[in-house]
């Protein structure tokens, strides 16, 4: 049951976030001259059935759990417990994405915004109350927005640099992925702060255990994270410069942004492992 849930969390969390961060980056980044709305079209409709699919699945797995064996009481879990009402506004929003798929591209990426930061109201930051509780979901949905940002947009990314090399439309694409470069300046560091805040309010007052599951997975992260930062660091101010001129550094660049998003996806299978345990 735990691996399945896992593995359901870590589909969920992969294609809702891709999906909102490729919408940001075509939707606020890329000029519109670039044309890059018909691409969102094509990737919207598969990644939005597959965040809608790992959602019902992780729902099942979850109210499963605390039906036990009384399958007639599902219902009662989705509408008579916290996390069966959000999940039901979860759904409700991954079904407006999905409609708006082939969309202009601020719809998807508002629907699909709103369902990422929808994550922040179950789980640990959903357990605390009062003000504590409110700045913890808060703060929560800040990370996974700022994470699913970086990590979303660099496929749109990857697309602008074939481009810039191929020469046709040069300009536009390098607009597209200097915006992206600034806009990762300031969502880097509001992924490592809010991180952060994140870990200090779910572990609570020490004093704390030495090591447990849920720190051994965190620390996990935390340097996965360091690596991904450092990757992309490397490409921005080493590989990026020389890209224009040299062939061999552009396809070193598209290879150090697909390392990135393995990073990512690394980092987003160590949380849907991890998560699922006791952090204190």
């Amino acid at each position: 049951m735990q691996t399945a849930l896992a593995l359901a969390r870590f589909v969920h969390f992969a294609s809702l976030m891709s999906l909102f961060g490729a919408a940001v980056f075509v939707a606020a980044l890329a000029p519109v001259s670039l044309d890059l709305a018909p691409r969102l079209r094509h990737w919207a409709p598969p990644l939005a059935a597959l965040a809608l699919t790992s959602a019902l699945a992780w729902f099942w797995l979850v109210a499963s759990d605390m039906a036990g064996d009384d399958l007639g009481a599902l219902p009662e879990v989705a509408s008579g417990t916290a996390f069966g009402k959000v999940w039901i506004a979860h759904v409700a929003l991954l079904i407006a994405v999905l409609a708006a798929a082939w969309a202009p591209p601020v719809s998807v990426a508002l629907l699909a915004g709103f369902a990422v930061a929808s994550l922040a109201l179950t789980g640990h930051a959903a357990m605390q109350d009062g003000a504590e509780g409110v700045l913890h979901r808060a703060n929560h949905a800040v990370h996974l927005l700022t994470t699913a940002g970086w990590l979303g947009g660099l496929a749109p990314f990857l697309f602008c640099l074939r481009a810039f090399v191929a020469n046709p439309q040069r300009h536009d694409a390098l607009a597209a992925m200097m915006n992206f470069s600034r806009a990762g300046h300031i969502a880097v560091p509001l992924v490592l702060l809010t991180g952060v805040l994140n870990a200090a309010l779910t572990s609570g007052p020490p004093p704390w255990r030495a090591l447990t599951a849920w720190r051994l997975g965190l620390a996990i992260k935390a340097m996965i994270f360091l690596a991904m930062t450092a990757l992309a660091l490397f490409n921005r101010y080493v590989l990026a410069p020389r890209a224009g001129r040299d062939p061999s550094s552009a396809a070193r660049l598209a290879a150090g942004a697909l390392g990135e998003f393995a990073l990512g996806l690394a980092a987003l299978a160590d949380v849907s492992i991890f998560a699922l345990s006791d952090p204190t």
